[in-house]
């Protein structure tokens, strides 16, 4: 890649995220490349760009959306502590503009699900929400795949996510870990009111139809997106375009992160009490 601009995604609410995009201008400005601060979706690819988001996994998300119409590649630098979709800490800055100018560094690619329902429609690269409405968590949905319906889903709602939102609010919900970049749909439901009733993992081709039994409320990757009344139809598929993540070779694995994340330690740190 000969490297041009780097667009950059910015949480400057974060603690030394102003000083760092200043810095990050200079180099940029030292070694000839266009820093682009972006605020608002790209719709346009550009092939001597990367994307740098600064802040944590929410920014990365951000930045994801932002550029969900493009091929532009994306790499997270957390200002806080290491994160599931951030390569990098602030301190590693340096030595990770080195390696983007090096083109040393590898593109991973992460399914997106599209989403479709009434007149809202998009993609997201970790999850889709559907709970019920603000007075009352509780809600009724039915899912449905192919030519017939999964299950009724009583409770508090349910979570549509990919391998890459595994980790997130799926977790917390008592879905499973899936390796990324494998490619799936995973259903959670959320504090069921049905005795037997678990996560679910369907392949990525598989076209899923939520339809609402009671109002509910929409999120995608946390954001929320409307009030849906009964009767509408939810309608999620694999999204055309994935998003496209920078690795660097000797940054962590992603169970290393998963270690430091959910203390999974090893034997012998067990032992050692490290």
């Amino acid at each position: 890649m000969n490297l041009a601009r780097i667009y950059i995604v910015a949480n400057t609410t974060k603690p030394g995220a102003l000083q760092t995009l200043a810095d990050l201008k200079v180099w940029c400005q030292e070694h000839d490349i266009e820093a682009i601060p972006v605020s608002e979706p790209i719709t346009w690819d550009d092939e001597n760009a990367v994307v740098l988001a600064l802040g944590g996994d929410g920014t990365v998300l951000r930045a994801a959306n932002f550029f969900s119409k493009t091929a532009s590649p994306i790499l997270g630098i957390n200002l806080g502590s290491l994160g599931f979709l951030t390569q990098a800490t602030i301190s590693d800055l340096p030595y990770v503009m080195d390696k983007l100018l090096a083109d040393q560094f590898l593109i991973e690619e992460r399914m997106r699900l599209s989403y479709h329902a009434a007149e809202s429609d998009g993609t997201v690269l970790n999850d889709l929400v559907i709970t019920g409405v603000k007075e009352s968590p509780f809600c009724e949905i039915e899912l449905s795949w192919g030519d017939g319906v999964v299950s009724a889903f009583p409770g508090d709602g349910v979570i549509l996510a990919t391998a890459t939102g595994s980790t997130a609010y799926s977790l917390s919900a008592g879905g499973p870990v899936i390796v990324p970049p494998a490619a799936c749909i995973l259903a959670t439901p959320l504090a069921a009111h049905k005795l037997g009733l678990r996560p679910i993992i369907f392949p990525p081709e598989e076209i899923i139809r939520v339809v609402t039994r009671t109002p509910v409320r929409l999120f995608t990757d946390g954001d929320y997106i409307s009030k849906l009344d009964t009767g509408v139809e939810i309608v999620v598929r694999r999204a055309e375009i994935p998003t496209y993540l920078i690795r660097l070779a000797d940054s962590p694995t992603f169970f290393r992160i998963l270690d430091e994340k959910l203390n999974w330690a090893d034997d012998e740190r067990r032992e050692t009490g490290d």
